[in-house]
């Protein structure tokens, strides 16, 4: 696997150790630092001063242990090692952005983006938190048994927003890392409680003993699959398994909601299920049609009609 790091990020992070805000950095070596960087200014074609400047950064960078902080956590990751062909590291300037992100070309080459803010390694414990969390996200996503897709297509019948599936993904799927990790004695940023409070919040829709158990079953999971979150986060009313269509939802074919349900006692002939099949092949009888879906396909059957016709 190879490394990449972003100008910004080590240029950011020498400038806060030459600063004296990571403890550890001596006089001696920001001296050398910024001796190092004024012959920078000496070279006079642009592009090559600005490579300059970057092998600078980056020496220093690796001097005062930032690069073996980052690889030192690596290592708890074999996932990461094994299946990444590329590792790029960039600056976040807002804590919203910070994280980690899988990219697959076409080619099948698999590419992972971890971005921090500068203000990060202050500290070695705030780097190691952030990351122990976002490694845990690239490793589940390269993880076969996880299952992870970023089509996040939705399993309920009823059309749930798409950025609504995509908060609550979210949410259930951090819940799951934090647990892992307080498992495993590794500090995380957001407590058990914290957790559970934005769970409750959530899915309010639900009694308050559905609440807890569901979320006692997320964060004490040490295998959790992607199409499990997927179903709580699309479909958490779990309505694609009702017995039977629910008031107010909308017919499978026509798509407009209906409280006219065909009577599923009344079936419909073998012509008209076999009319449905061809035009909507997902479709079962499980599933049901409004009252006036019904009428047409039966219309449509008797006088072999395109059921558009009889519309």
């Amino acid at each position: 696997m190879r490394l990449s790091y972003d100008e910004d990020l080590v240029e950011a992070t020498a400038f806060l150790c030459a600063s004296g805000r990571r403890a550890g950095v001596t006089a001696a070596q920001v001296r050398g630092f910024q001796t190092e960087r004024e012959r920078c200014y000496s070279v006079p074609d642009l592009d090559e001063r600005n490579a300059h400047f970057h092998r600078c950064h980056l020496t220093w960078f690796r001097e005062w242990g930032l690069e073996r902080l980052l690889l030192g956590m690596m290592k708890e990751f074999p996932l990461l090692q094994a299946h990444l062909d590329l590792l790029v590291w960039r600056r976040a300037i807002a804590r919203k952005d910070e994280g980690a992100e899988l990219f697959v070309r076409e080619d099948g080459c698999r590419n992972g983006v971890v971005a921090l803010r500068a203000e990060r390694f202050e500290s070695d414990a705030a780097v190691t938190v952030l990351l122990h969390h976002e490694f845990t996200h690239l490793s589940d996503m390269l993880n076969p048994a996880f299952g992870y897709s970023p089509d996040l297509r939705l399993t309920g019948p009823v059309a749930t927003p798409q950025r609504l599936v995509r908060e609550r993904y979210r949410l259930l799927w951090d819940a799951t890392i934090d647990g892992r990790l307080s498992r495993a004695g590794r500090p995380v940023s957001t407590m058990q409680e914290q957790h559970e409070q934005v769970f409750n919040s959530a899915y309010s829709f639900w009694p308050e003993e559905q609440r807890r158990d569901v979320f006692a079953r997320l964060w004490n999971n040490d295998t959790p699959q992607h199409a499990e979150l997927l179903a709580l986060a699309s479909d958490p009313r779990d309505l694609q398994h009702a017995l039977r269509p629910l008031p107010g939802s909308p017919c499978p074919l026509c798509k407009f909601p209906t409280f006219t349900w065909a009577d599923p006692e009344v079936l419909l002939d073998a012509k008209s299920t076999e009319a449905i099949a061809r035009q909507f092949p997902a479709w079962t009888p499980e599933q049901g049609i409004c009252d006036r879906c019904r009428e047409i396909y039966d219309v449509a059957s008797r006088f072999e009609y395109p059921s558009t016709v009889v519309i």
